[in-house]
């Protein structure tokens, strides 16, 4: 009995674990987690991103793959998601825009 029982347990974890893999921050929530914050911060949060796009030093765009989706339509995942940082009064890059698509 405790076997089967600890059995369920660990299907249902796995569950949660694999439908944690795409599109696992509403949109709100993510830009929630970037603006304002520093890049530590944001890779503490979400992880390193797929691209960095350091073009321009001062206002690099980071680019991630799959970790959003919209609420607004039928919370289908968004296939990326940049992140524009610039630099703060401090001299810190944060986050400063998102753009989903």
């Amino acid at each position: 009995m405790l076997q089967k029982f600890l059995r369920a347990v660990l299907a249902a974890g796995l569950l949660v674990v694999v439908g944690c893999g795409a599109g696992t921050h509403s949109r709100g929530q993510f830009t929630g987690y970037v603006v304002g914050s520093t890049e530590e911060e944001i890779s503490s949060k979400l992880g390193k991103p797929a691209e960095v796009d350091a073009k321009e030093p001062n206002r690099p765009r980071w680019t991630y793959k799959a970790k959003t989706f919209d609420p607004d339509n039928s919370n289908k995942v968004d296939e990326k998601v940049i992140i524009i940082l610039e630099k703060n009064a401090e001299g810190k890059l944060v986050g400063k825009d998102v753009i989903f698509g």
